[in-house]
């Protein structure tokens, strides 16, 4: 694990309006506390190529993997984690930055 800078990138569907909005404002003490940076989210996406088409497209900057881990299995983030389980669906991948 490398203490480079990682990408989170998330393909969101919401399926609980209320419990979306209670999770976007909750977790944020506990993504702030280890790091993350919210660096992109849109609801507004035109597909140009392939059939790739999200909701609603999240990017979060984290400056490290090892932080990304911590804050993904802290006590801090587990109940926000619980509450997003139950809000939405995702699709989530951490992307490393490419070497050479």
């Amino acid at each position: 694990m490398s203490n480079d800078i990682v990408y989170v990138l998330l393909d969101v569907v919401v399926n609980d309006r209320v419990k979306f909005l209670e999770y976007v404002e909750g977790h944020q003490p506990s993504f702030q506390q280890y790091g993350g940076k919210l660096l992109f989210r849109s609801n507004d996406m035109e597909p140009i190529e392939g059939n790739w088409s999200p909701k609603l497209l999240v990017v979060h900057e984290w400056p490290s993997e090892k932080a990304f881990r911590q804050w993904d299995e802290s006590a801090e983030y587990a109940p926000w984690k619980k509450l997003r389980r139950e809000a939405m669906e995702i699709k989530m991948v951490l992307a490393r930055t490419m070497k050479g």
